[in-house]
This record gives structure tokens, sequence and C-alpha cells, in this order.
């Protein structure tokens, strides 16, 4: 049952990252152009970015709750990863021959691949998904057992 919970979560984190990106870039169009379709975008090509950072925040949370790391540091960790995991892919998706995203016309970018105007949003981001793995977790525990909710419900 662990690969099936390991895939599971990583699905339900991809997922749930594409939803987050078409929201944002929708927001992004309204809030920056006025524009009022708000339709957002992404790529199916981030659905392994995405299900990576699920599966990269539970081995890096927990020790960090462990050890009593403060909040305001585990959110800069949690921001550096994902700004490292957005570093490689952007890398990766290059040699690719994709344009997934290119940040070279923002300030403060790295390559193009970043850019640290990004990192208040990837602070918020990255605690908001230590809240969250639990929750997407006990999902996949449901969802890879065959858990329904009228049993789980029973044995309450």
């Amino acid at each position: 049952m662990e690969w099936k919970r390991v895939l599971l979560r990583v699905m339900l984190f991809a997922f749930l990252g594409l939803l987050i990106e078409v929201f944002f870039t929708s927001m992004g169009g309204l809030l920056g152009k006025a524009n009022f379709n708000l339709r957002g975008h992404s790529s199916l090509w981030m659905l392994p970015v995405y299900g990576l950072l699920g599966v990269l925040i539970v081995p890096v949370s927990e020790p960090l709750k462990i050890c009593r790391i403060p909040l305001v540091v585990r959110a800069v960790i949690y921001m550096l990863l994902i700004f490292l995991v957005e570093y490689l892919f952007g890398v990766v998706f290059r040699w690719m021959g994709l344009r997934i995203w290119d940040y070279s016309n923002q300030p403060l970018n790295l390559h193009g691949h970043i850019t640290l105007t990004y990192a208040p949003f990837w602070f918020w981001l990255g605690l908001w998904l230590e809240y969250l793995h639990k929750k997407l977790d006990a999902c996949a525990v449901v969802m890879a057992g065959g858990y329904t909710a009228e049993a789980l419900l029973k044995e309450q």
C-alpha cells in the first residue's frame, strides 16, 4: 500500500498544483491587466514538478517540526526548496527545448528559471503545503486502502 500512497500523494499534489497555477495566472491577468475573462494557463509538463514537491515536503517538514525549528525558518526552507525545484526543472525543460516559463524579463531572476519577486508567494505556499500535506496524505491513505466514506464513518 505504501507505493500506492506515495503515487496518490504525487497525483493529488500534481493536480492541486495545476489548479493553483491556473487560478494564480487568471488572478494575475485580472489584477495586472484588468482582464475580466479570468483565463488562467499552465502546462501539463508542470504535473511532475508539483507532484515532486508533494513528495519532498514530507521528509523535509517532519524533521524540521521534530527539531522545533521556528515557523518562519521552516517557511524560508520551504521557499528555498521550491526555488530549487523550480530552477532544476527550468534547466531540464530548457534542455528538452521547452519554454514552460521564462522570467528573463523579471527583475532579480537567475537564468530566467527563477525570480526572487516570487519569494513571498513561495514563502506562504511552503507553509500551506506543510499544513496541507497531512490532509492530502490522509486522502491518499483512504484511496490506496480502498476505504469508503461509509466504512470510515462506521469506525467512529
